[in-house]
């Protein structure tokens, strides 16, 4: 028996496109053309791929934040649309999970962060579903 295809199925889990560069050994592609550099820490093609993830990572909340017309609280306060990833991440600094009578709770979760995590996709870690 096939196995239906949902209607207008959509990704919204960066996981598959982070494989992508690995799949076409950009890493490896990349610091063969470029060579070694003396006193390198990183080499160019991992360089490359975390730009490049980052970027995908940004983009994905950022498009999401516009299609619905919300923001997240900028490192002053104000709201913003275009928030780094890096910054989305540090919102979740003081988030934290506990257990209570065998039941999970979620705490200091502030509605800036019932936003990113939907915009994320991460509902269902944060008991948000």
């Amino acid at each position: 028996m096939p196995m239906e295809t949902p209607p207008n199925p959509q990704v919204y889990d960066l996981g598959l496109v982070a494989g992508v560069p690995d799949r076409i050994r950009l890493v490896e592609s990349v610091d063969r053309l470029v060579g070694p550099r003396p006193g390198e820490k990183v080499p160019t093609g991992m360089a490359l791929k975390a730009a490049i993830l980052n970027a995908l990572g940004e983009w994905a909340p950022r498009r999401r934040l516009d299609e619905t017309g919300s923001s997240l609280p900028d490192q002053r306060g104000r709201p913003t649309q275009r928030p780094t990833l890096r910054w989305v991440f540090q919102l979740f600094l003081w988030v934290r999970l506990a257990w209570l009578d065998d039941r999970p709770l979620v705490l200091n979760l502030a509605p800036h962060h019932e936003t990113a995590v939907r915009l994320l996709g991460a509902q269902r870690y944060y008991l948000l579903e």
